[in-house]
């Protein structure tokens, strides 16, 4: 392959406000992707922690479902704002 279809030249790539295309991007799978981890961790140590000290399964079946429900509103609120900061930005 030619070697000048291989580089890029940084200066073509699109910017928005001075900051690269890539860094809202990031961000948001960061927060996404921490809305995925942190609750089901957390559920699932709260949840075993209990299920343990009571002798229960069913207890940990719920720990595991509260944390799921979390991080599915966290990741909705997530995509809301997302969105939301690209409508803001269009209508400019």
């Amino acid at each position: 392959m030619d070697n000048e279809n291989n580089n890029i030249n940084k200066d073509s790539l699109p910017k928005q406000g001075g900051e690269a295309w890539w860094k809202p991007v990031m961000i948001f799978y960061a927060k996404t992707t921490s809305w995925i981890i942190f609750p089901m961790i957390l559920a699932l140590l709260a949840g075993r922690y209990v299920s343990r000290s009571v002798g229960s399964q069913v207890l940990f079946f719920i720990f595991i479902m509260a944390g799921f429900l979390v991080t599915c509103l966290g990741i909705y609120r997530e995509i809301k704002d997302y969105k939301k900061g690209l409508d803001k930005k269009d209508g400019k």
